[in-house]
């Protein structure tokens, strides 16, 4: 749907993406969501967030947090400019009342926000307790969760499943901390310092970085059970923030046979991988185990040590529990025999109500809703506010797009981590980050399968 405005009516945000893999695409729908009101909509990595203010002239800038005490002043100054500012959370349950407590900025006073978009009550009522004056707060639920549903869920139903016929079985790990381990003390330190002193079960961070490690150890174990039988096709699923090629070497020395029904996959979209298996696998904690019982899958959960940080027993109930590499077969038989899981239902139902807002598709088109209706009623921003080392963020920002590179490119930062592992942490956040190339085939993918679930809706050929 192309909008009737004028150009010079036409609204801009600026929607900032933390992490390619797990951000980009939902980031794109709301993009297309609002392209659809007659909002532009541009995408830029997380660290570009300066850059864009003179680049772009955004009337809004869409964060993913708002908790660094540099981002409270940076939307204080933005207010200043008449410029709406926002927070569309990609982690949002908050089960933790802490955690909870430090998402609402009861740490951080100050920061304005115009609109805070989050997942479900108990977080709003954490923001309201925090005191946030003039924001206005929407209970929409995860965005991401639109694409287990038609027409969005046409642009992961294509995912080819080996020709053998053998049932597809998803393994997702969850250890994003632990390749900290063998990281310089002084780079974890640096890493978990904004909220070490702030949630108080992060304290004694190193012990969830050792739990990280000992448990991608043990995750092996249940692996090999399942492959010993070569009776599944097989994904291991890591984590966006743990490196995918740690389990690669551990692969190439299985046998032959079992090499041929394993998978590793770190790239392609969870939804995709969600959607096309048979069952999935999760481990403690895994918000991947919630996203299979949207998807209509059985979900079994590999059960470690129980880490008070790791492991919550509301979450663990709603599941069946494998505690040991030797129930994992059996439970794979059963509840690929046994898909609908009736037993969890219920509970499963009731918790996604809560903590998820139902989930229902209709999370991107709420949020875009809200924004075009505030863009509407706003005046026009003060961009004679900007200051020449604005502008020249913005030429550095216009400089690596034109290299196909985020905003915090430096063509050295490979051979420095190289050689120093202290720039391994500052690797990770570039790997992670977006570049218009990203952008580019997420927003042709998702008009594409747009399109295609249209021509399904109306019949049209």
């Amino acid at each position: 749907m192309k909008s009737t405005k004028k150009l010079s009516d036409v609204k801009k945000v600026v929607l900032l993406v933390d992490d390619r893999r797990r951000d980009l695409l939902v980031a794109s729908l709301l993009a297309f969501q609002l392209r659809q009101r007659g909002v532009e909509c541009l995408l830029e990595p997380l660290e570009a967030y300066q850059g864009v203010l003179a680049a772009h002239q955004p009337d809004m800038i869409i964060f993913n947090h708002v908790t660094a005490s540099h981002l409270v002043a940076y939307t204080q100054r933005l207010a200043k400019m008449n410029i709406l500012t926002g927070v569309v959370l990609n982690e949002g349950l908050c089960y933790d009342a802490e955690e909870r407590a430090f998402n609402a900025q009861k740490h951080h006073k100050g920061a304005h926000l115009d609109f805070f978009f989050c997942w479900n009550q108990p977080l709003k009522d954490a923001l309201n307790h925090a005191g946030f004056e003039g924001t206005q707060i929407e209970i929409v639920g995860n965005p991401r969760h639109d694409f287990y549903f038609p027409p969005w869920s046409e642009a992961f139903a294509d995912y080819k499943k080996p020709a053998n016929g053998k049932p597809l079985v998803l393994l997702c790990t969850n250890f994003g901390l632990a390749d900290f381990y063998d990281l310089p003390r002084s780079e974890v330190d640096k890493f978990f310092a904004p909220w070490k002193d702030r949630i108080p079960y992060l304290k004694d961070y190193m012990s969830v970085v050792s739990a990280h490690h000992r448990y991608r150890i043990e995750v092996l174990k249940y692996l090999q059970v399942l492959l010993a039988t070569e009776k599944y096709n097989i994904i291991l699923r890591p984590h966006p923030r743990e490196r995918p090629d740690h389990y690669q070497p551990w692969i190439d020395k299985l046998p032959k046979a079992q090499r041929d029904l394993i998978r590793l996959d770190g790239e392609t979209n969870i939804t995709s991988l969600l959607l096309a298996c048979d069952l999935a696998i999760g481990v403690e904690n895994c918000n991947t185990t919630l996203e299979a019982w949207i998807a209509g899958r059985p979900a079994v959960e590999l059960i470690f040590e129980k880490h008070p940080v790791l492991y919550n027993e509301d979450v663990g109930k709603l599941s069946p529990h494998c505690d040991t590499p030797a129930q994992l077969v059996g439970m794979v038989e059963e509840y690929l025999k046994k898909p609908a899981q009736k037993e969890y239902a219920a509970g499963r139902k009731a918790h996604l109500t809560k903590w998820c807002n139902n989930p229902s598709g209709l999370t991107t088109g709420l949020i875009a809703d809200h924004i075009t209706e505030a863009l509407a009623k706003k005046p026009a921003s003060d961009f004679s506010k900007l200051t020449l080392t604005d502008k020249r963020r913005a030429a550095k920002l216009k400089l690596v797009q034109s290299l196909d590179e985020p905003y915090h490119f430096n063509p050295f930062l490979k051979l420095k981590a190289k050689l120093d592992g202290r720039h391994k942490t500052k690797l990770k956040a570039y790997n992670k980050s977006i570049r218009p190339s990203d952008i580019k085939r997420a927003r042709k993918q998702l008009e594409d399968y747009y399109e295609k679930g249209s021509e399904k809706t109306t019949g049209k050929a």
